[in-house]
Formats: structure tokens, sequence, C-alpha cells
């Protein structure tokens, strides 16, 4: 039976449905903590909003392992209608043709309570950003302390939805089910990270201090998590599991005969190899093989900072790590031994949901102690200026992305890595160069005194040669593993921020943000180059996007840091023209800014998901552009510049992933 795969008849019932589903745990928390403030209020319902995505996480992994993600085979709703009592005739004729197939009536119940609990759980965190933008007072401090965290889990439950969606209509395609549990437990992380924050700004909770060796270790812990649920998700979703039925051994062998070029093969339908040719048996193997032995590591690895945890303060935190990882190690086994049953296979997915959430809880309440003195290393790190750095490479890759259609080959992926390191270490070369001309006036800013040069911790000859290793070393990469062009543009680049803005316009005019924004916008047309060896109309919009953005953020920044400028004796802006001829500047600029990032989809380079993305962005940022106008603060303007660069992020973000829908 053919069926629409996207049918939007029934879109206006399950908003309906998940409005009153979620309306449930919202008087729930209305009537138990009414008598406390909103900010308390707030926490209880990010709290159970965290609770919930636990259990649709789970609920997710019961729908797939239970074979019902096509027991409704259209989306959003099934076979056009907002629930199974309205497509049964469909669903009892498709049951009758295959009574062992996909859908039956209970599969497509299955398919649907996900698809409601997912709406309801959406609701509610519309409702948490909605607190996070529009706050109340009541003699304490806002009680959402992060709008850029709000706005980011919102985006990125829309996401989710997006990759719900294309689960069903791309009929469970290995990549996306996997990226859709990905997905899922990120979003479980940014929901602790906004319970944390909530808890600390309430007193509820107090930073705990930690060496930045467990730092470091949490982080590595959660990265090698991400990766081995990833490959468990590869595992489930190529029904993987039962290719190895024995502990320790496979097959009776410590290395069974694996493929692993065809178990990695990404892109792919499901059971079946790109040219059509059923996945082979050894592939399975190797899927199954790869996340066992990963297993080992990541079970070594969260061990050991569990049992470090208990001596710096994360006691509570090392305990659920601990427990967790006995709970992970039972359901693992049980799954491989006792032919994957039902409750071990969804306890697993729980449990690495769990493990993800109490890393990010220890990596949200930890702190470290700032060093004294920086190392050597993190001296010359420092001259690099690695945030901003991090920034352009990420914009460069935008450009990279957006300039090959659909999925990238190997060799591509190869290609922009070192077209990534080769534009890495030339911007670097930049800021190391801009260093030296200007330690006097960083030594004279509170905001760059510390740096290296400022103190004369390097001196101007250790720079200038670390600056000249760098722009060489990056030059040679792109010239000879990427193409001329690439490296020519680079350095017209280096030559535009190091020399042209930083040693001429800097201190010569006002303006020189906005003349010298011209270098600042390049990294997407570096991007684009890298990958097609060519400069097209998408790359300039980019970049006029860029460039755009750039006088706006910089000019928030210099608003509340006016005395440090005018002791530096840089003709900045609010300097030479004052604060409100700069802040109606900046509305202008966002505006402009605005009308460019709608460019795009006019152009044809993106779709709506996109053009949805830029719409809330730009309009947030022109929000925040006309209350600085309107009443001036110190603090408003800081907000400002903070979310000039969640905007940026967010809105390349947004290119990516809607290149990819």
């Amino acid at each position: 039976m053919s069926v629409d795969l996207y049918n939007l008849s029934p879109v206006g019932h399950l908003l309906i449905m998940g409005a009153l589903l979620a309306l449930g745990p919202l008087t729930w928390v209305w009537l138990r903590h009414r008598r406390q403030s909103p900010g308390h209020r707030v926490r209880q319902l990010t709290l159970l909003t965290l609770f919930l995505t636990f259990d649709l996480v789970m609920f997710g992994a019961f729908t797939r392992l239970t074979d019902s993600g096509l027991g409704c085979p259209d989306w959003p709703g099934c076979y056009g209608h907002a629930s199974p009592v309205g497509a049964a005739t469909q669903i009892a004729l498709e049951q009758a043709r295959l009574p062992t197939g996909p859908v039956t009536e209970v599969k497509a119940w299955i398919e649907m309570l996900h698809r409601y609990f997912a709406t309801a759980v959406g609701v509610l965190i519309l409702t948490l950003a909605i607190h996070a933008w529009w706050p109340r007072r009541v003699g304490e401090p806002l009680h959402q302390p992060a709008k850029g965290l709000a706005t980011l889990t919102l985006i990125w439950v829309m996401l989710q939805g997006a990759f719900g969606a294309l689960t069903v209509t791309m009929k469970l395609f290995p990549a996306i089910v996997t990226l859709h549990l990905l997905g899922g437990l990120i979003l479980l992380a940014l929901l602790t990270c906004q319970a944390v924050a909530q808890s600390c700004l309430l007193g509820l909770s107090k930073p705990v201090t930690v060496s930045a060796a467990l730092r470091k270790g949490l982080w590595a812990g959660t990265a090698l998590l991400l990766v081995q649920v990833v490959l468990g998700g590869w595992v489930s979703t190529n029904y993987a599991v039962l290719a190895c039925t024995q502990f320790p051994m496979c097959q009776d062998s410590w290395w069974p005969a694996m493929n692993f070029s065809s178990a990695f093969e990404l892109w792919r339908p499901l059971g079946l190899m790109r040219d059509g040719q059923t996945i082979p048996f050894e592939a399975l193997t190797a899927i199954h093989y790869t996340h066992r032995l990963m297993a080992y590591v990541v079970f070594l690895v969260l061990g050991g900072l569990a049992w470090v945890m208990r001596s710096q303060g994360l006691r509570t935190q090392a305990r659920w790590l601990k427990w967790l990882l006995l709970l992970q190690l039972l359901t693992g086994v049980s799954n491989v031994v006792l032919d994957w049953p039902l409750l071990a296979a969804v306890l697993h997915t729980g449990g690495a949901a769990a493990l993800l959430v109490t890393l990010t809880w220890s990596l949200a309440l930890s702190r470290t102690e700032p060093e004294a003195t920086l190392s050597r290393w993190q001296q010359f790190n420092a001259l690099t200026k690695p945030r901003v750095i991090q920034l352009i490479v990420f914009c460069a890759l935008i450009g990279m992305v957006l300039a090959v259609p659909g999925v990238p080959s190997l060799a591509e992926v190869g290609l922009a890595a070192l077209a990534c390191l080769g534009i890495w270490l030339v911007a670097g070369a930049a800021a190391a160069f801009n260093c030296i001309v200007e330690k006097k006036i960083d030594a004279r800013m509170k905001r760059t005194a510390w740096r290296p040069t400022a103190k004369g911790e390097l001196s101007d000859k250790e720079t200038l040669w670390f600056s000249a290793a760098l722009c060489t070393a990056g030059s040679a990469i792109l010239y000879l593993a990427v193409n001329p062009l690439t490296m020519w543009l680079t350095f017209a680049t280096f030559v535009g921020y190091a020399v042209i803005y930083t040693v001429i316009l800097k201190p010569l005019t006002p303006q020189n943000i906005v003349i010298g924004g011209a270098s600042g916008a390049m990294p997407p047309v570096l991007g684009w180059a890298a990958m097609t060896g060519e400069v097209g109309p998408e790359a300039l919009i980019l970049f006029l996007i860029i460039f755009l953005w750039t006088p706006p953020h910089f000019w928030a920044l210099a608003l509340y840091r006016v005395e440090d400028y005018r002791k530096s004796g840089l003709p900045m802006l609010p300097v030479t023209h004052g604060n409100a001829f700069t802040r109606l500047q900046i509305l202008l600029y966002t505006w402009v800014l605005l009308a460019a990032c709608l460019m795009p989809f006019i152009y044809g380079m993106s779709g709506w998901f996109y053009l949805v993305s830029a719409l809330l962005l730009s309009v947030g940022f022109c929000g925040y552009a006309w209350a600085l106008w309107r009443n001036y603060s110190d603090a408003l303007a800081r907000k400002t510049f903070r979310f000039s660069l969640i905007h940026l992020s967010l809105l390349f973000a947004a290119f990516l992933i809607d290149h990819y829908l």
C-alpha cells in the first residue's frame, strides 16, 4: 500500500495532544511548588523535563527494539490521521497483507505514543525557553541564568524532531537512527546543564573545585562515552547484537573473521550495502566486536574517573558512575548471552543515557583553580587566541560542508581536515603577530593585560619566530595538500588582519572594525575555495553575513569596555562618537544583518530549517540591540555581546543541519 511519507494534515491535532500532555507536568509543578519562588519552580520544571526526556529516550529504545519504528509509515501522523484509531482500516489491511511486517495495531500505537511523548517534551522545553527570555523578578536573581543554553536546547529539540521524521521517511536508515539516538542523549546533557546552573544560582548547589587533570579526564571520558554510544547505536540499528553470542570470546575466537570496510560504510540502507548487496555477516561481526572492545576502554576510563572523583568533592557523582558502570556491564553481557532480551536492551540504553547525565552533571558543577602562571606551552598557545581561532575554523568548516553536495566522501573529509589545520595555523600566526604589535596597548587594558607578550613573559623575538613558523607550516599545508588559491586567500587574510587592520586601521580610524572586518569574514570563503578551487556567490553571501555581524558584535564589547579603550588611546567608536551614537549603529547594523541572514534561503542555498533558525536568532539579536538602544547598561551590553557569539555559532550550525535535511 503506497502512502505519502509526509502528510501534515494532523499537525494541529498532534500539537494540541502534546500541549495537553505537557499540561499535566506543568500543573503538577505549579501546584506542588506554588508557594516557592518562580526560580525554584523553573528549576523543578527543568528537573521534571530532564526526567521525562530520559523516559523518552528509554521509550525510543523500546520503540526501536520492538520493531515499531515503522508502525506508522508516514509522518507526523499515522496514515494521515492523528492516532491509529482513525487509521484502523489502513493498519488492518497492511497487517493482513504482512502479518509479521512492520505495521500492526500494537506497533502503530507504540510509535504514535512515542511521537505524542516527544511533542509534550518539546512543549516543556519551549516553556523553559520562554521563561528564559521573559523572566520575572521577585527579590532574587533572574531564575534562568543562560538564555543561550535554553535557546540551544529548544533548537536542538526541533532538530531531534526533524531526525525523528527522517527516521520514519528514510525507512530506519542506520546513520539517521544512530544520530537520532545521539541527539537524544545530547538533549539530556543540555537539560542537565540548565538544571545545575539553576541550582547554583539559587544557592542549592555550590561549584566544586577540582584539579585540572580531573576536569580534562571528565571531558575525555565524556567524549569516549559519546563515541561508544554511537557504536552502540550502530550495533542496534544494524541488528548486530547476535553476531557474537559468547562472552568474552566471539565465535570461539578472540579475533573472529571481520570486514571493517563494509561494517563502517556509513551511508547505506538498512541491511544493505551502498551497491545493493546484503551486508555480509563478517561486517556485522566487526560492528559488534568494535563496540565490545571500546566498552572495555570506556569501562576502565570511567572507573578510574569514579575513583579519583571520590577524593575531590564529587562523591555522589562517583557513586552514581560506579553503579551505572556495573549496570552497563551486566546488561551488556546479558544482551549477548541471553539472546538480546528486551528488558536488558532497554536498560542498556538507559544506562548509557544516565552515564552521560552523570558526567555532564560533574562537568557543570566542577571548576578548576586558575593557575598562578602559565606554562611555556600555555603561553605560546595563548598567543593564538584559541577561542577566536575555534570560531574561525568552525566558520571555515561550514563553508567546506556547504561547498560539497550530499555526504562528503572519505577523500573530501581528509581534504577538509587538512584545510582546517592549515587555516588554524595561519590564523594563529596572525593572532600571535597581533600580540607583538599591540603588547603596550594590551598592558594598559584589563581585558588583555594577562597576555604573555603584555606581561613580558615572551619576547618579541620568540613571538615573531613562533608566528613565522605557524604561518609557514600552515601555508605549506594549504599550498601542497589543498590548493594554491586557498593558500593565497588565507595569506591575504593574514596580511589584512595582522598588517592592514592591526598596524594601519586600528590606531587610525573609528571605522577600523568595519573595514578590518573583511579579514574576519573570510573563513567561509577559505573553506569554500578549499573544496572547490574557486570562490562562488554562495561563499560571498557567507562572507557578507560575517562582515555585517562583526561591527555590532565588537561595538557591544567596546561599550562596556570603553574606559579600557580610552586608556589605550585607540579611536574606537564609543570613545570618538559616544555611547548613544554607538548604540544606534549597533541597532542599524543588526537590522541590515537580519536581511543578510535571509539571503541564503532566497538564493536557494538553504531550506526552511535554516530560515526559521535565522529568523529566530536574528530577531533575538535585533531585540537585544533595541533594548540596548532604549535603555543602556553595562550588563545589557555584556549580554548583547555574548548573544552575538551565540547568534553566529547557532546560525552556522543551522546551516550545517539544514544542508543534510
